[in-house]
């Protein structure tokens, strides 16, 4: 499957309706089994949700979501296929959904990042708002990423 992602033979796209259902199930292998996350706290209930996917060969590979709280948006269930980690994955669906929000006119953008997460997002422009707190077991930082700062890097 690596050489595979290495020939780009996989896409990075708005989650068409086709795939989600495989896209939830994907969030709770990754989420729910992985890390303990209540089942009920992984789909979002949000008439403002925007999800993007990578996808090959008809598999969902990674995931990652975008939803409005009164006239707040926030970022997250950013998740990538355990054998894939690493490979660059996370940053380049991470890049392309904040650019289009970016260009679908909004100006700042609200994050809970887990460590891996926020190293990301500070090399692209994302700011530390708060102190981190727990999350289920695991550490969860406060962020915001301004338009104004991103840094879009070629995918």
């Amino acid at each position: 499957m690596e050489d595979q992602l290495k020939s780009n033979s996989f896409k990075i796209e708005p989650l068409n309706q086709e795939f989600y259902d495989s896209a939830i199930n994907f969030l709770e292998q990754v989420f729910h089994k992985e890390q303990s996350i209540p089942k009920e706290l992984i789909p979002l209930k949000n008439d403002s949700e925007k999800w993007w996917c990578i996808i090959s060969d008809g598999e969902v590979l990674g995931i990652v979501a975008a939803w409005k709280i009164k006239s707040e948006w926030h970022w997250g269930r950013l998740a990538i296929d355990k054998k894939l980690r690493g490979l660059g994955l996370g940053k380049k669906i991470a890049v392309k959904s904040l650019n289009d929000l970016f260009q679908m006119g909004i100006e700042e953008v609200y994050i809970d990042a887990r460590d891996i997460t926020v190293s990301l997002l500070l090399k692209i422009g994302g700011k530390i708002t708060g102190k981190k707190t727990s999350f289920y077991g695991a550490s969860i930082t406060p962020m915001k990423i301004m338009k104004k700062d991103f840094i879009h890097i070629n995918i």
